[in-house]
């Protein structure tokens, strides 16, 4: 088969996937799932600490619960954001649903190296919340708790 002819026909097929796709994806909107869902993250390093920040807006900083698993060295970020009525009488059609309401959990693997846990902090502005989590000597590295972690800021 000549060059020419297998790209036109790799064309075609990509087009006739595209076409697929976009039959398959219409009809009513779906709502999005009740049950757990798990918002972005990003896990930095820095020189002397991890970072977490976690895309979780809409969601008041009192429904959010963080916690470092020591046997684990993770840490679990859940709560729940719940769906507010766009309408003073409840009753709304809608064209598109791609926010998740509802409870949601991530637990977040911190790489191999001791950490802090005593001093594990975290802040939560515009919908971003920031974990920031210490290194440590070897000495301090090796907790074997869970630690609960209190939002300093909203």
């Amino acid at each position: 088969m000549a060059r020419r002819d297998l790209d036109e026909w790799l064309w075609q097929i990509g087009a006739e996937l595209q076409r697929l796709s976009g039959e398959v994806g219409t009809g009513p909107p779906k709502p999005a799932r009740r049950a757990a869902w798990e918002p972005r993250i990003d896990l930095a390093e820095t020189d002397d600490a991890f970072v977490i920040r976690a895309e979780i807006a809409g969601v008041r900083g009192e429904e959010i619960r963080i916690a470092y698993h020591a046997k684990r060295h993770s840490v679990t970020i859940r709560g729940v954001r719940n769906e507010e009525s766009l309408t003073s009488e409840g009753h709304c059609g809608y064209l598109l649903l791609e926010i998740h309401y509802g409870e949601f959990e991530r637990e977040i693997q911190l790489p191999k190296a001791p950490i802090d846990p005593r001093r594990i902090q975290a802040t939560y502005r515009n919908g971003i919340l920031v974990v920031l989590i210490p290194r440590a000597d070897d000495a301090i590295g090796k907790p074997t708790v869970r630690k609960t972690i209190t939002i300093t800021q909203f």
